[in-house]
């Protein structure tokens, strides 16, 4: 006898994809929110108003698309991803010109532009052309300037866009640029905050590293201060703290 269970059609949509949510809207999150964090810390005037609020009305937009995606039934997929991919583009682009402007740096928009051409390669290989890549090969490998000079032919596309930038003093934009790339080592994201915002306390780096939560950031600061990489000011919740020196 048939049942109302057997009647049932359960659809699959993209919210119940595990590896879309984490590579591919969990990433354009993370690139929207670093968009905003930057332009949160560039200096606004007549010149460039333009420009900021043009990025952010596209990162926006982008940001919608990629919610709409989750809830795409499968009849739906293509043309919706489409309309997607359509918007990472066009952020890409609107972000390449302000940064020809002067409206962004260079090295900022060179970690944007990768992080949004890996989460485009992803969309593509996996859901439009049903033609896969490995996750791996998203994640970039340093390589040194040696082999490149060498012509090492071992090295994959990846690994040539990478890229490592010095952090002026107190250029916190460009710190954003290190926080969210994929240094992996908590300690190491930690200095990096400091050096670019010295005498920060543990809700500045925590605004910043959002991915752990203050007690383990004060577990690293602690371990840092141990080694003698770190040095504290003030007691308790007036502490400040910056690389030693």
């Amino acid at each position: 006898m048939e049942t109302e269970k057997d009647k049932t059609i359960k659809i699959k949509r993209l919210s119940d994809d595990t590896d879309y949510y984490n590579n591919v809207f969990k990433k354009t999150e993370k690139i929207v929110s670093v968009t905003f964090y930057i332009l949160s810390e560039t200096r606004n005037n007549a010149n460039i108003e333009t420009h900021i609020q043009i990025i952010k009305d596209r990162a926006l937009k982008t940001h919608e698309l990629s919610l709409r995606t989750l809830a795409l039934q499968p009849h739906e997929q293509s043309e919706g991803l489409l309309q997607f991919q359509y918007g990472l583009v066009a952020l890409e682009s609107t972000l390449r010109v302000a940064q020809m402007a002067g409206v962004i740096p260079q090295d900022i928009f060179l970690l944007l532009a990768d992080q949004l051409d890996s989460v485009l390669r992803y969309l593509n290989h996996h859901y439009l052309q049903n033609k896969g890549i490995a996750v791996e090969e998203l994640v970039e490998t340093p390589y040194t300037s040696s082999q490149h000079l060498a012509g090492d032919k071992t090295r994959t596309s990846s690994q040539v866009r990478r890229r490592r930038v010095n952090v002026p003093a107190g250029d916190i934009s460009t710190d954003a640029y290190l926080v969210h790339s994929q240094l992996t080592d908590r300690s190491e994201r930690i200095k990096t905050v400091l050096e670019a915002k010295p005498q920060a306390t543990i809700k500045d780096i925590s605004e910043i590293i959002t991915d752990v939560s203050e007690k383990t950031i004060q577990r690293e600061l602690n371990s840092l201060i141990e080694k003698g990489q770190v040095v504290r000011e003030g007691e308790r919740r007036w502490s400040r703290y910056s690389v030693s020196r």
